[in-house]
């Protein structure tokens, strides 16, 4: 937990110890114990060392900690697929540009005791629809986690959904773009329910199950309950393979069923994934064909010089099928930030890089392209077949 703290949010959550030039490329080493040091030694051929031990402080509950964080962009709309957002929008899209913060997060941590600890997280967004308007917060996470039976564990309340979160942690750089299933609204990224999971028999293999309702982050809105089912093959901190499956069950037979393969390698200095996403939705009626949506995903994360600089790449293949036809993404004009087209299946690319003026506070250029397959609207506005933005993003945690 100290690790994921560290490598997450640039800060440490107790004592430490520091070698300067230790690491193989003449890195900083930092040791959260003595016998870590021996530990680092023996891994990497170095000779054992008579070391104090270092002495951990007793645990105290209860604790608690507040950490927020806040990310937005300088942002340049510069080719637009139409000129206005909508039909019932005139809101001029291409050669906008301004600022605005996609997210900002203040989550409170409360721990009881070792097995039992709740999490509070407030959000707040500016408008996604290029609409305006004042930035509002509302309930993020509100969970209970309880860690029964060794490292099984019992999460209730609105909480992440097995869709994404993983995902989202390997990826990386969620303040720059979301990973597929939650950036093409596949998914939500929270729901309210409960959800088990914990480590397998087997070494390296984990699962996880969820019954949610299906509302994002609301209370009951939907006639019927999604069940998501994950599992997870992890047997050294380089590699890592994930499988997904949800079934969702809507009014009238409305169903959606929901598949994912992920499969990625992370070292010192690089991260690189894969993923396929499929999802069928259910029209209910026999005379209607059901709706598929298919998404390839690829992305490459190499650490210039680790905690100074990064660059990346991701590369996203989004397409549908209604029966026989071939369609784009049903609903890619609701996309906050982006308001795409659906009437043509499209890629998309992410190019950038990153510098760190700290380890909590980053800023980053990088553009985002989605060129689409045909003309959206050939007729109106032929030969626009692109929508581009560039962003100059800011990202800062406390």
């Amino acid at each position: 937990s100290r690790f994921d703290e560290f490598t997450k949010n640039g800060t440490d959550t107790g004592p430490v110890i520091e070698r300067a030039g230790y690491g193989p490329g003449g890195e900083t080493v930092v040791f959260d114990s003595a016998n870590a040091i021996n530990l680092y030694n023996f891994k990497h051929g170095l000779p054992g060392e008579n070391l104090a031990k270092t002495e951990e402080p007793a645990s105290e509950f209860p604790t608690y900690k507040i950490s927020g964080l806040m990310f937005g962009d300088y942002y340049y709309y510069y080719q637009r697929h139409q000129d206005t957002v909508s039909s019932t929008n005139p809101t001029e899209v291409e050669g906008q540009h301004g600022l605005w913060f996609r997210r900002i997060y203040l989550t409170f941590d409360f721990a009881q005791s070792e097995k039992l600890s709740v999490r509070l997280r407030l959000e707040a967004n500016s408008n996604g629809d290029f609409g305006g308007g004042d930035i509002t917060p509302y309930v993020k996470d509100a969970f209970v986690k309880w860690t029964y039976k060794g490292k099984q564990q019992l999460t209730l309340g609105i909480q992440p959904t097995l869709t994404f979160d993983f995902l989202e942690g390997f990826w990386g750089l969620r303040h720059i773009e979301k990973t597929p299933a939650d950036l093409y609204r596949l998914d939500s990224s929270r729901d309210f329910g409960f959800a088990f999971a914990g480590p397998a028999r087997v070494q390296g293999l984990s699962y996880a199950a969820q019954f949610g309702n299906e509302s994002g982050s609301g209370s009951e809105t939907r006639e019927g309950k999604i069940v998501r089912f994950q599992t997870r093959y992890e047997r050294n901190s380089s590699m890592a393979f994930e499988g997904f499956y949800s079934f969702g069950r809507g009014p009238s037979g409305q169903n959606r069923q929901t598949g994912q393969g992920f499969a990625g390698f992370r070292s010192t200095s690089t991260r690189v994934g894969l993923q396929y996403l499929w999802q069928e939705r259910m029209s209910g009626q026999d005379t209607v064909a059901d709706q598929t949506i298919d998404v390839w995903s690829g992305f490459a994360v190499w650490d210039v010089v680790p905690k100074k600089a990064d660059l990346f790449v991701r590369a996203d293949s989004v397409k549908g099928h209604l029966g026989d036809a071939e369609t784009g993404l049903p609903g890619a004009e609701d996309i906050d930030y982006w308001v795409l087209s659906s009437q043509s299946p499209f890629t998309t690319w992410i190019f950038g890089g990153e510098w760190y003026v700290h380890p909590t506070v980053r800023f980053s250029p990088n553009l985002e392209i989605v060129r689409y397959n045909h003309d959206p609207d050939p007729t109106l506005f032929p030969g626009r077949r692109q929508d581009s933005i560039f962003r100059f993003t800011f990202f800062w945690t406390f």
